[in-house]
């Protein structure tokens, strides 16, 4: 059945170019009112709720209406018969203090014409919206006048009953509970208006996955990535975070946003914490299909965002936005496979004990001031979680002398200036390395690729990244972030000699 739109124009010219666009949808069909007269006539012929020309919107032409149309719109919100009824404003050329008078005066939403299809489809969705609302309050209007017996009562609630879970379960793939019983409460969104707030925020990415998925087809990546994320994901919204985005194969999420409680920091920790050792199932999971290993680094920041609804006309989602997300996001990229890096801030705020070691700044582009992070392992107070096999003790001595030439890399830019260092320990994870010449250290958390060559200069294997996750004196200890088949042959030969 068409759904009624009342288009409240007094241009002639212009209601009808607005019509036929809003006819040519099919499903819906314009009555236009051209003057006051026109809308006092069409309210006194449509005083019967069951009129078949009750609308479903109300549509006013700011352009036009200025003036004399404000009146109408007072007119008609006061009518009963048109209470509850949508209305949009709609303009030619728009800015915030036009679209601030059209919010004033009751409107949902400000279009702007000639309409997009984008724009004609959201006018048919919330047309389409009100009907389904109001035939449902038709519908537990009759039911409740009828509706004396206790069975009868018992029935309709659970129907009402089946309805919320339908919901929350469409809503809660992509909110936790707090936000979808936001949504169902304030249908005009209203309870998810912006705003500033400290929160924890936590960002993901697994390392070296672009380069791994590069020799995977599309279905192979699907896979991994659909069983990684269900893991992760499980983990956050267990301890109430909200995922903002999935971006590739990284996670942003905040703590904190629905609560009103100071501990989203522990809270992120926790969640963190659960997501590392879920990897040991993402691990497993890729040994058996025959996928390459995978490893993932995380970063947490605390501080004050704008969160809310963000976003344009045409489209809108719920976002995180300032300056901490921009730093956790610097945080995140300085931590390896396996590691939690949680900057100072957010560590200042936790009062349960943590463990942590490698207290370290880090001077990250884009930001003014060095940002002060520590490795944190375990939570403990309620929480009592720690990292699984947070130590790699499997490394294999090396016996015979094995140069490590190590190249900086800035800015995905290997540098010619060359870093040796002898190789003392070594597994498929991390290797010790000592420096050859101490004036050549490099700073901790470089990027460096390595060309490792033995003592009579034999090549033993190149195209191996990594970074350095800890230095003492002259030895420095580096975390491989990707690795090629020929230094795994190597590592394996070294461990069966």
């Amino acid at each position: 059945m068409e759904k009624i739109i009342w288009v409240v124009d007094f241009d002639r010219k212009a209601m009808i170019y607005t019509q036929r666009q809003i006819n040519s949808q099919g499903s819906m069909r314009a009555i236009a009112i051209l003057s006051r007269q026109a809308a006092e006539h069409a309210i006194m012929e449509n005083q019967d709720p069951g009129s078949e020309n009750l609308p479903a919107l109300i549509l006013f032409d700011y352009d036009t209406c200025v003036q004399d149309g404000f009146e109408v719109l007072r007119m008609m919100r006061e009518q009963m018969i048109l209470a509850g009824v949508p209305i949009f404003f709609m303009m030619e050329e728009r800015n915030a203090e036009r679209d601030e008078v059209c919010f004033e005066r009751g409107a949902i939403v400000v279009v702007s014409k000639p309409f997009t299809a984008t724009g004609l489809l959201r006018i048919e969705r919330i047309a389409w919206q009100h009907e389904v609302t109001k035939n449902y309050e038709k519908m537990l209007q009759k039911q409740a006048y009828h509706l004396h017996q206790t069975k009868e009562v018992v029935e309709l609630n659970e129907q009402l009953k089946r309805r919320n879970e339908l919901l929350y379960k469409v809503f809660g793939r992509y909110f936790p509970d707090e936000i979808v019983r936001e949504i169902l409460e304030h249908p005009g969104s209203e309870g998810l208006g912006g705003e500033k707030k400290e929160v924890t925020v936590l960002m993901s990415d697994l390392r070296g996955f672009t380069a791994i998925s590069e020799g995977l087809d599309p279905e192979e990546v699907k896979k991994i990535l659909n069983f990684y994320f269900d893991r992760m994901v499980a983990a956050i919204l267990k301890y109430k975070g909200i995922i903002i985005e999935l971006l590739g194969d990284g996670i942003l999420a905040v703590f904190g946003a629905t609560n009103s409680e100071d501990n989203h920091t522990e809270e992120a920790i926790a969640a963190s914490i659960m997501m590392q050792n879920a990897m040991e199932e993402v691990q497993e999971f890729c040994r058996d299909q025959g996928y390459p290993q995978l490893e993932m680094g995380i970063g947490i920041h605390r501080g004050d965002v704008f969160i809310g609804n963000v976003g344009s006309e045409t489209m809108m989602r719920y976002n995180v936005v300032g300056r901490i997300v921009n730093e956790c996001s610097r945080v995140e990229g300085f931590s390896v496979g396996g590691q939690i890096l949680v900057s100072r801030e957010a560590i200042a705020e936790v009062r349960c004990p943590l463990k942590k070691k490698n207290y370290q700044d880090i001077q990250a582009k884009g930001t003014q001031r060095p940002l002060q992070v520590v490795e944190v392992i375990g939570i403990e107070g309620k929480y009592q979680m720690m990292i699984n096999n947070v130590d790699i003790n499997a490394m294999s001595f090396v016996t015979g002398r094995v140069i490590f030439n190590m190249f900086p890399i800035e800015e995905k830019i290997v540098s010619e200036t060359v870093s040796p260092a002898e190789l003392i320990f070594i597994s498929r994870r991390r290797a010790l390395v000592r420096l050859e010449d101490k004036t050549k250290s490099l700073p901790l958390y470089t990027d460096v690729e390595i060309f490792a060559v033995s003592e009579n200069g034999h090549a033993l294997f190149t195209s191996v990244f990594g970074k350095i996750v800890a230095q003492e004196n002259d030895e420095i200890t580096i975390h491989f972030t990707r690795t090629s088949r020929g230094f795994e042959n190597y590592v394996d030969d070294l461990r069966r000699s």
